[in-house]
Formats: C-alpha cells, structure tokens, sequence
C-alpha cells in the first residue's frame, strides 16, 4: 500500500489530495484521430509549439520552446493574456528556437502564445509563417505555497505527483510518478498513478493547440 509513502508531516488538505489521486478511477486511452484532419500543432512550414503547451508552469518567467524542421530561419515569440487578448510581451527577432519571457506573468493567469517564423534576412511580411495558438496557465500563490511547502518537508514522490497532478502540471507528475514506481515497482497503485498521468499530459498535448 502507498498510504505510508507520503513523506513527512501532511496537511489534511494535502492528504485528500493525495487520496483522491490513489482512489481515482483508470484512465482509458483516447481513440485515435481520425484521419484528413488538420494537424493543429503545425503551422505552414512545420512549426510545432513544444512547451508549455496545455499545462500550468510554475515558473512566472517560462522558458518557451518549438520544433521547426527547417534551418535559417529566425522567430519572433507573441504572448497575449488568454482572455482579454492583450498583449502582454514579444520577443526579440531569434535565431534558435527558444525563449525565456523576460516579463513576470501574474499567478494564477492564463496566457495564449505563438510564433512568427520566416527565413533569416527577409524583408517582407509575405514570408512570414504563424504557428497554432497554444495556452497555458502559470501557477496561483497557493498552489505555489503549497509546493513549495512540500518541497521543503522532503515530500514523497507520491505527494508532490498528487500535487503536480491536482494543478495540471502535467510533466511534473509524470517524472514524479515514474520516481514512485522504480521505488515501488511492484506497486499496481503507483503503476496506475503514472498510467494515469501519462494519459492525461498526452490528452493535454492533443488538444493543447487552439484550432
């Protein structure tokens, strides 16, 4: 039983998180897609938004990373604010892809972002190619605390998993969960935690770019 794996001194709050995790029901394999659709996570030249994507990030200066499957080209990076659709930050011209915001994003908000991607050198806007909209959410005060907390009590693999797990952070609770099932492999409730979490970080992935 993983009961007595939850680390050193728990909140009742964590406690029920934790609970609720190990009393969820299995999670079944989405059915594939149907073929001819669209492919939403690639824009006209294959840019393909990595990270974050359907999640929420803790960090309130996200790294933001894409695929693309062409060299010299350069990309420019658009964040808006999801609902109001302001604008909140854009990139200067880059020559790899990846970007660190250099704006803090607020907790607990929910952000939308792109990518603009054209060949190096290009003085016209007809070259320019615009990925999918991907979005996330970074991290509220509390749930931060709460992490934090855990943490700092030298939380158990199963408890920060449950945590990661109870607010959508989906890569985290895989790699926790995977660390809980090589010390318990013989354990069906952490195989059943990390089958549960994978499934649902992938449904997240699917369905993570705005159509």
């Amino acid at each position: 039983m993983l009961q007595g794996k939850f680390g050193n001194a728990v909140s009742p709050e964590d406690r029920q998180i934790v609970m609720a995790e190990l009393h969820a029901p299995e999670q079944s394999y989405p059915s594939p897609p149907r073929s001819g659709g669209p492919d939403t996570r690639a824009g006209k030249q294959g840019v393909i938004l990595t990270q974050p994507l359907a999640t929420t990030v803790e960090d309130i200066q996200p790294t933001f990373t894409w695929d693309v499957p062409i060299d010299g080209w350069s990309y420019r990076v658009h964040v808006e604010d999801r609902d109001s659709h302001q604008a909140i930050a854009t990139s200067p011209v880059l020559d790899e892809a990846m970007w660190r915001i250099s704006t803090p994003l607020l907790r607990g908000h929910s952000y939308s972002w792109h990518v603009d991607a054209s060949p190096s050198g290009s003085r016209t806007t007809a070259t320019i190619n615009t990925s999918p909209t991907a979005q996330f959410s970074v991290l509220s005060d509390e749930g931060e605390k709460e992490i934090q907390s855990a943490k700092a009590g030298n939380a158990s693999h199963l408890l920060l998993g449950s945590l990661y797990t109870h607010y959508g952070m989906w890569s985290d609770a895989v790699l926790e969960y995977r660390k809980l099932v090589d010390d318990a492999p013989n354990s069906p409730e952490a195989i059943k935690l990390l089958r549960n979490a994978e499934i649902r970080s992938n449904a997240q992935l699917a369905n993570g770019s705005a159509r």
